[in-house]
């Protein structure tokens, strides 16, 4: 009797650590797979690789000095007027002014649009090809005074994907072409 009971102890040792022991190994593996498949991006450097980012800053330049060039020949006009003319020279500026600025800025949002379409597709791609069960971004923008900067979000672990990503982006706007 007291052999088997001595038996039966040890089995429920055994037992225990060989549980403890398989709960330990499947946690293990776990996290090291999860901890591989999260990624990350820069976004701030993902968005000004893309091509369309360039057309962007030239339309919202075109945009600035098309309104400095009006606002100045405004001005020129409207010397010595008085107040009611000076109001309809103001009226004919902002009349003939409208369409040219709606035109910039609906090329603009178009582009802004295929850009950030681009970067989905992109980001989307580079995930299913790793097997990424997800893909942040690697920072936020924070105002600081008069500045935009970019802080880190992520300290630790994780993969940088964010040439992988430039990469796709530009064999998906090279494909465009």
């Amino acid at each position: 009797m007291a052999f088997s009971l001595k038996a039966t102890m040890i089995n429920r040792y055994r037992v225990i650590f060989l549980s403890a022991l398989i709960v330990f190994i499947v946690t293990l593996f776990s996290m090291s797979a999860l901890a591989q498949n999260i990624g990350y991006i820069s976004l701030a450097r993902v968005n000004a690789s893309h091509p369309n980012t360039e057309k962007i800053k030239q339309l919202e330049l075109e945009l600035r000095t098309e309104l400095s060039a009006r606002q100045s020949k405004l001005n020129e006009e409207g010397k010595g007027l008085e107040e009611t003319e000076l109001k309809k020279l103001e009226e004919k500026f902002n009349i003939e002014w409208d369409p040219v600025k709606q035109k910039i800025l609906s090329q603009m949002q178009a582009l802004q649009a295929e850009r950030n379409s681009d970067i989905l597709q992109a980001i989307k791609a580079v995930g299913e090809k790793g097997k990424y069960l997800s893909i942040i971004n690697s920072e936020v923008p924070v105002f600081t005074g008069n500045e935009l900067n970019e802080y880190p979000i992520i300290l630790f672990g994780g993969e940088n994907l964010t040439q992988d990503v430039i990469a796709e982006i530009q064999k998906i706007t090279a494909s465009k072409k």
